[in-house]
């Protein structure tokens, strides 16, 4: 008998296994998203040593392993159910959240989408014996009574990802090693999070122990706080050759609409100051990439993809460098409310209050700060610069009635008056 229409159907309201279900599959929609949840865990715990274990590319299970303050008893009955969150009190504190997670789905989640989900964990008083966690798919606890060696911190396994889901688990069997690939492209810049956010160094380490074959560590940094020491752990040496220090900072004058969000009158003229710290290629030909495969972009240190910003760092860069792209890693320091993380389920999308304003600020501020240095030599030639440093929060303000245009800002830096700090040695 054929299932009835759905025009058919009154409205009713879906049971709660079908919800959580459908929502699930929203928050994990591959493995990179799946193992970007985890690495992110660890970092909100305070890890400082992070090991990421793939089996079979992922296909098998994939571990993340950390050193962080682990996960106390009392919240075991809670840690994987929907909504449950340590790091979210309200949906004002959105504004001034400094975690990486602040939803509470990302275990709830992967129980729903996976054959199983263990966690094993230790707190500072219970190590070294663990407990081992395990959960039905509900994210519901299942059985909290198993024992195991382990210092300060937390494990979490899972296993057969997407095999509840057929069509996905079949997707993800037949481009195994490319979706491999694009989470060990995500890890490479939490990889460079902690270094480009300026705290504390994390030992990141991956592995891969394929069906055939011998385990081998794909991903390995030292831990030292510092970008340029990431960079070479994961490039080689031969990839800081060409890169300097990006050490910009600037006014952003909000734009009206975002001062009525955040109910300020409309002729309040405080700006936001944005900094931006990293690296970037040298401006020189032949300094650059033929590609845009290392462009890592952050704002607080969360990693995310602006597409605006992206395209005015390259419209910048080939602007001097006509046939090429530049290697860059920046990190945006600005204020918390100065833009919205709760956009995408995977919260790489960011929305930049401001951001026409930001975006002309940025590439004033860069252009301006390769033209002066191109022009007094210091230390470059033909756009070669060994350090990518201004403070321009001095000049106006782009898309202020004051403010000038790129051509006009680069003639007062060429003419002395501008505010260009001294460039910092790499």
């Amino acid at each position: 008998m054929a299932a009835p229409s759905t025009r058919d159907r009154s409205i009713s309201v879906l049971d709660a296994g079908s919800i959580h279900n459908i929502s699930s599959g929203q928050v994990v929609v591959d493995l990179q998203t799946a193992v970007k949840e985890l690495v992110e865990n660890s970092l909100d715990a305070g890890a400082t040593t992070i090991d990421v274990r793939f089996k079979d590319y992922g296909l098998d299970s994939f571990e993340v392993v950390d050193n962080g303050s682990g996960i106390p008893p009392q919240d075991y009955d809670y840690i994987a159910l929907k909504h449950h969150t340590s790091k979210l009190a309200s949906f004002t504190d959105l504004q001034s959240v400094t975690t990486f997670g602040f939803r509470g789905e990302a275990l709830s989640s992967l129980c729903a989408l996976a054959d199983s989900v263990s966690v094993t964990t230790a707190t500072a008083a219970d190590a070294p014996v663990g407990t081992v966690i395990d959960f039905e798919r509900t994210g519901k606890l299942k059985s909290k009574k198993a024992k195991a060696a382990r210092q300060r911190g937390t494990t979490v396994t899972v296993s057969g990802l997407f095999k509840p889901l057929p069509v996905r688990r079949k997707e993800l069997e037949r481009n195994a090693k490319r979706e491999y690939a694009k989470a060990l492209s995500l890890l490479h810049a939490y990889a460079l999070v902690p270094c480009a956010h300026e705290n504390k160094g994390v030992r990141l380490t991956v592995f891969n122990h394929p069906a055939q074959g011998s385990k081998s560590v794909q991903v390995r940094t030292d831990g030292t706080p510092s970008t340029r020491a990431s960079v070479s752990a994961i490039w080689g040496p031969k990839a800081l050759e060409h890169l300097v220090d990006l050490d910009l900072a600037f006014p952003v004058e909000p734009e009206a609409a975002v001062l009525r969000r955040l109910g300020r009158a409309q002729d309040d003229e405080r700006a936001n100051e944005v900094k931006v710290k990293g690296l970037i290629s040298k401006f020189a030909v032949g300094c650059g990439r033929n590609g845009t495969d290392r462009q890592f972009f952050f704002v607080n240190g969360r990693p995310c993809a602006p597409s605006k910003v992206q395209k005015a760092f390259n419209e910048v860069y080939r602007s001097f460098n006509a046939t090429q792209s530049p290697f860059v890693i920046a990190d945006f320091i600005l204020p918390t409310d100065s833009c919205d993380i709760n956009v995408s389920p995977d919260k790489r999308t960011i929305l930049l209050h401001s951001e026409n304003n930001l975006v002309q600020a940025l590439k004033v501020c860069t252009r301006a700060r390769v033209v002066s240095c191109a022009h007094r030599r210091v230390g470059c030639a033909r756009g070669d610069v060994r350090a990518l440093a201004i403070d321009v929060r001095r000049q106006p303000i782009p898309g202020s009635e004051q403010g000038r245009s790129g051509g006009d800002a680069a003639h007062a830096n060429r003419q002395g008056e501008g505010s260009a700090v001294p460039a910092r040695r790499g």
